[in-house]
């Protein structure tokens, strides 16, 4: 007479499943890796993996505490390159202002409704604290290529990019990632 084997073909068919699903899994992974997307979404998705596991918040969403994939090419490396346009978030992923700092009635009003309508969060349309002679984009060190995108949305290809001060420069401008100051370079004054 011979055992039943029933138990050991459900241990081999379950073994197999998870086998499959450890290969789909590590499979995605590479994919979503090579795909040269925004490092936002995979760390959302990090995120929400962890909560969903322990129901706890990770620390700093940015570091994973998962261990890198070896796919048996060389090893990454850390780039010193400025960001480039591939760096850039998704316009309604950033808050923007446009202050007017020239003489022309309605310019910001006018631009901030070409951000709108480029998808980015906008802040209203208000006065700068001072007049400048030439646009400048102030933005964070986080947000510098998202200030040239908004550069080329404006078409202002000379308003100048600079770090934002610590002083305000308008009603709203604090609660912004990226504050367009139009200048006196825009005409009428």
């Amino acid at each position: 007479m011979t055992a039943p084997t029933s138990g050991r073909d459900d241990a081999t068919l379950r073994g197999a499943v998870v086998l499959v699903v450890a290969i789909v899994i590590g499979l995605a992974l590479l994919w979503r890796s090579g795909d040269g997307g925004s490092t936002e979404a995979s760390d959302t998705t990090t995120a929400a993996t962890s909560t969903e596991l322990d129901g706890s918040q990770p620390a700093d969403p940015t570091q994973s505490t998962l261990a890198p994939i070896d796919t048996g090419g060389p090893p990454p490396t850390e780039s010193s390159e400025p960001a480039g346009p591939d760096d850039t978030r998704a316009p309604e992923a950033v808050t923007a202002i446009v202050l007017n700092g020239s003489e022309v009635i309605g310019a910001a009003a006018d631009n901030d409704g070409q951000l709108k309508a480029a998808g980015y969060t906008t802040i209203a349309a208000a006065n700068a604290n001072a007049d400048l002679p030439v646009t400048t984009i102030y933005a964070g060190p986080e947000f510098q290529a998202d200030a040239e995108a908004v550069r080329g949305v404006l078409g202002l290809p000379d308003a100048v990019i600079a770090d934002k001060p610590e002083e305000p420069l308008g009603d709203g401008a604090e609660m912004a990632d990226i504050v367009v100051v139009l200048g006196g370079d825009i005409g009428g004054g």
